[in-house]
């Protein structure tokens, strides 16, 4: 095609309604649902494996914690925002280079080999005193990969959903969410040792683990090759030229300083009721969440009503990302408060922190010395739950405000 015909092509597109383009099957939602949970599978897969084979099968030795061990899950946590300042302005740096979705399927390629070495270190590399170290430093290596590259490819990917209507963006938080109920699932099924595929044991901690990174692999090359197909689908191709066309006419291409700041100075209200939501969610789950035992007494039986085997898996995790969908969900359908005064449950959800702590928070290595003050654990159960449908309601409402 000449640059003629591509040009009435992209005309033609442009000239027609939303109305007149139609959505066939939902096919293009469907796959912005499915890079949702792509854009997250690696490293939920990770983070609900890490407790089990990092912490419990490299980092403890007979029973006993390694200083690795210590400080593996609070490390997770602040290596894994790195990148994000960086992601931000790798994307403000790159946006001559033209096509973002170029820069989706670059991090979906690389993270596609990043899953890879981890497999290949699960298959080759078992625990010793002389590889814990190296394995330590290029675990965290590994992290701030990953999530660099899951930083650029879900800031890209929310570029180019921006051009659709307001419930699109919603599909990739609704997909996150989606993905964390599956490998919630995934953690429940291996503890219990339910047939997948294969027999999974609950005691061969390094087939589980080489289960849930080839699943996530899976997962990740699917969602490249349904790149392929989105790029041919006729709703995608009519909503990317109307867009095309709205920023060639505002000179938009490629954007000055000065039209940064214009665009930051109507929706930074917004953007940091997103930041917000998920620096205190982030700080909670899963490292506080994840060393908050059952309350009971020395001596004391198990009197939880969640099996102990399954206790972080359930009341956590499965916990968490359910409500956390539930809360996706349901701002599509109400959208309370508005725009003018969501900054205030916000803020208010900073709450959660200080009430988690006061939970039985037990950090691995120290000793508590101040009073439990919320004993029974549904405190800790119906807090967490309300925690993470907050964090689903207003991440979704602050996304879906952003654009008006």
């Amino acid at each position: 095609m000449d640059s003629k015909q591509a040009s009435s092509t992209s005309t033609d597109s442009s000239s027609l309604t939303p109305e007149e383009v139609v959505d066939r099957h939902r096919a293009v939602y469907l796959i912005f649902l499915l890079h949702g949970v792509g854009m997250l599978m690696s490293w939920n897969m990770f983070i609900t494996i890490a407790p089990q084979y990092y912490v419990s099968y490299w980092f403890t030795v007979d029973g006993n914690a390694t200083h690795y061990a210590e400080s593996f899950m609070s490390v997770v946590g602040v290596t894994s925002q790195i990148p994000n300042v960086g992601v931000m302005f790798v994307n403000m740096a790159v946006v001559f280079a033209g096509s973002l979705m170029l820069r989706v399927a670059i991090p979906l390629i690389i993270n596609c080999f990043i899953v890879a070495v981890i497999i290949a270190l699960v298959i080759f590399v078992q625990p010793n005193d002389n590889d814990r170290n190296w394995f330590y430093i290029v675990t965290l290596i590994i992290i701030i990969s990953m999530n660099l590259c899951n930083g650029i490819y879900q800031n890209s990917i929310y570029g180019i959903v921006a051009d659709f209507p307001d419930n699109y963006p919603n599909s990739l938080i609704i997909g996150n969410n989606v993905c964390g109920i599956f490998t919630s699932v995934m953690s429940i099924m291996t503890t219990l040792d339910v047939n997948i595929s294969v027999a999974v044991s609950p005691d061969n901690v390094m087939l589980n683990a080489l289960l849930y990174f080839s699943i996530s692999l899976g997962i990740l090359v699917f969602c490249g090759l349904s790149l392929i197909l989105l790029v041919k689908l006729p709703y995608y191709v009519h909503i990317m030229a109307l867009g095309e066309s709205a920023r060639e006419k505002d000179n938009a291409e490629a954007p000055t300083l000065a039209q940064y700041f214009e665009c930051l100075s109507q929706c930074w209200v917004q953007l940091f009721n997103n930041f917000f939501v998920y620096f205190v969610t982030l700080i909670v789950f899963p490292a506080m969440m994840t060393e908050t035992p059952f309350y009971r007494t020395p001596g004391e039986p198990w009197g939880s009503v969640f099996p102990e085997n399954l206790y972080y898996a359930i009341n956590t995790f499965l916990n968490f990302n359910v409500f956390a969908s539930l809360g996706s969900f349901t701002a599509n359908y109400i959208q309370l408060p508005t725009p003018r005064f969501l900054w205030i449950p916000v803020l208010l959800r900073v709450v959660f922190i200080p009430f988690f702590m006061f939970c039985n928070y037990q950090p691995i290595g120290k000793l508590r010395t101040v009073e439990v003050i919320f004993k029974n654990e549904w405190w800790f159960t119906i807090g967490g739950s309300v925690m993470a449908f907050t964090c689903g309601y207003f991440s979704s409402l602050a996304l879906i405000y952003t654009p008006k």
